[in-house]
């Protein structure tokens, strides 16, 4: 069996999910800033000015790496990465599915906005999918493995399926 080594890099469909990510940070640091104005590193509320704080620059460096999202297909292994934020290793040989669906919406809290679905995320009708995508629920290109299913959106979905499964041997 022939091995195919070339390194291909896909990138995610096209979205503007990490502008939530970006007002919620700009909202929170706000928020946090204008509190420590007022009444310093003091008082009762010095927790929850910190923690308001760091959740607006948690939210503003997943804003940042927005554009560093891709699928990266290196020999028969799979990378997904966010930035530093995020990476999934998935061996091509070991994938069992590959389909496109509309993944349902639950109401336990995961780690999603219209647009951009990272991390573990619970749907109802498959369990967790670690999530890197821009979108939350439709159009996502779920691979399942042995081990964990993964929910991807790469902009050339076709080319992308198409060279997986050349590296899957398949």
């Amino acid at each position: 069996m022939k091995t195919i080594s070339e390194k291909m890099i896909f990138r995610p469909r096209p979205s503007i999910g990490w502008i939530w990510f970006a007002l919620l940070g700009l909202l929170l640091s706000g928020v946090g800033i204008g509190l420590i104005v007022n009444s310093g590193f003091s008082g009762p509320f010095l927790i929850t000015i910190l923690i308001t704080l760091a959740i607006g620059i948690v939210a503003l460096v997943i804003a940042a790496f927005f554009p560093s999202m891709r699928y990266e297909l290196d020999g028969s292994v799979l990378h997904v990465t966010y930035g530093p934020l995020l990476h999934y290793t998935i061996d091509a040989c070991r994938i069992k599915s590959i389909r496109r669906r509309d993944l349902g919406f639950s109401l336990v809290s995961s780690f999603r906005v219209p647009g951009l679905a990272l991390f573990n995320g619970p749907y109802p009708e498959i369990g967790t999918v670690k999530m890197c995508a821009t979108a939350a629920s439709n159009g996502i290109l779920v691979i399942e493995t042995d081990q964990a299913v993964y929910g991807l959106t790469p902009a050339k979905e076709a080319e992308f399926v198409a060279e997986l499964r050349k590296r899957m041997g398949r």
